[in-house]
């Protein structure tokens, strides 16, 4: 919960100060964005630690392969960085690029997601009776 008030008052802030600074100096306010988004990252890292953990924890408890959690980790980890980033780009007058971006994450995720795709069709097609 502090973490998350960290985060808070730091979006706050630096809110605040982007207002300002959007104003005078636009390239700046580019690299302030990029710096509070690393912070915040860097903030709530324990927490993505422990949400980590704890589903390597209940993975071993179902015993779930331990490919297909390493498979959601990536899809998580790749849809949260490319929403970052697309999300900055928006912010610094760069909708096209984050689009681009965006595109990219989704192109990524289906490629993580073919060998999960054909393992399910493989085991269907074993249920059928020929």
């Amino acid at each position: 919960m502090l973490e998350l008030m960290r985060v808070i008052g730091l979006g706050l802030m630096a809110t605040v100060l982007l207002m300002v600074v959007r104003e005078e100096r636009k390239d700046l306010g580019v690299i302030l964005r990029l710096a509070v988004g690393v912070v915040m990252l860097l903030i709530v890292v324990p927490d993505i630690a422990r949400v980590v953990a704890s589903l390597v924890h209940i993975s071993e408890l179902a015993h779930i392969p331990a490919q297909y959690l390493g498979l959601l980790l990536k899809v998580i980890g790749i849809a949260y960085l490319t929403v970052f980033v697309s999300q900055l780009a928006q912010e610094s007058g760069e909708a096209s690029t984050g689009l681009r971006v965006e595109l990219a994450g989704k192109i990524a995720i289906l490629l993580l997601a073919v060998p999960l795709i054909a393992s399910i069709t493989e085991t269907v097609l074993k249920l059928i009776p020929s």
